[in-house]
């Protein structure tokens, strides 16, 4: 009896190690599946960001060259060219950045398209100067030869004074095409450096005595504006305090303004009229989206109702909002 309750025991005890054993295999299986499923997603991960980082290097060198062919005997467009160089040298930085330190591959191949954007404009901008600096030098060219004409023509002097007239109007007309041509120009770089404001909100503030700022939606205990925005980036702006001036508009469409509170007159560079603004602030800006505050100090009650507000920067107005007073 003795040897059969023997044989029964170890068979039970064979039973239960062979279970362990099952048991253990298959728990070795699963977290052997489990690290194959993680090296296969960081593999994957790996492998996306590589092609992201081999077409940001494609676009770029091929940017660099587009612009290199574009590069002549003119000192300042080769000196333009190489600035513009430094612009996308700065840009693909940042992507890289973006690939590989903060794994936003997202956001990485949206300023990639940025890049391209950029360097098709920056190939735009150098040939347009270009031919307008090889029209010039053709119509200097023109003008030198018929000054040379003028010169050698002595046969007719009636001639000679039309042709002297004609020489002249030939050249105010130009003269007064190439000044439109650069105040256009100049418009229009001023506006790409034009900083967007693409949020805005306007809280207003009661001054305790003890200088303590309370929340207050009423417009007779409305003591402190204060206007928070926040920038968009624009990489053709140079980093640095960017001046930006605030225009509140009343209910009944008047500027709220006052002089002696930091109100003044701006010109509006879209169509040249003159724009009272309400206060202005100084908005430290680093080529990156930036958040900041300007506060107002009213010197006077305000009426409650709806005011609309107008952001201005650079000569144009760059954002727009409203805020309510009860």
């Amino acid at each position: 009896m003795e040897s059969i309750k023997s044989k029964q025991n170890f068979t039970a005890w064979a039973i239960v190690a062979i279970i362990g054993l099952l048991g253990l295999n298959a728990y070795q299986w699963f977290s052997n599946s489990q690290l194959k499923t993680q090296n296969v997603a960081q593999l994957t991960q790996v492998e996306d960001l590589t092609k992201a980082q081999a077409e940001l290097d494609q676009d770029y060198q091929a940017a660099l060259e587009s612009l290199e062919q574009l590069r002549g005997d003119n000192k300042e467009l080769n000196e333009l060219i190489d600035s513009q160089k430094n612009e996308l040298e700065t840009q693909k930085a940042k992507i890289s950045d973006l690939i590989w330190s903060k794994r936003e591959l997202g956001k990485a191949k949206e300023e990639m398209k940025v890049l391209k954007a950029q360097a098709e404009q920056y190939v735009a901008q150098i040939n347009k100067l270009t031919e307008e600096n090889q029209f010039l030098s053709s119509e200097n060219t023109n003008l030198s030869t018929q000054n040379q004409t003028l010169a050698t023509d002595l046969e007719s002097e009636r001639i000679a004074k039309e042709e002297i007239a004609q020489a002249r109007a030939i050249l105010a007309s130009e003269k007064d095409g190439l000044s439109k041509t650069n105040e256009t120009l100049s418009s229009k770089v001023d506006m790409a450096n034009a900083i967007k404001v693409n949020f805005m909100e306007v809280t207003g503030f009661e001054v305790k005595g003890n200088g303590k700022l309370d929340k207050e939606s009423k417009a007779k205990n409305v003591d402190l504006l204060r206007f928070c925005i926040k920038t968009e980036t624009n990489l053709v702006t140079p980093a640095g305090k960017k001046k930006f001036y605030v225009r509140v508009i009343s209910p009944t469409g008047e500027t709220v303004a006052v002089e002696d509170s930091g109100s003044g007159v701006l010109t509006n560079k879209l169509d040249n009229t003159q724009i009272r603004y309400s206060t202005s602030g100084d908005v430290e800006y680093n080529n990156t989206d930036t958040n900041a505050c300007i506060d107002w100090t009213l010197a006077q009650a305000i009426t409650k109702g709806m005011y609309d507000v107008e952001i201005y920067n650079n000569g144009f107005i760059v954002g727009k909002g409203n805020f309510k007073l009860k």
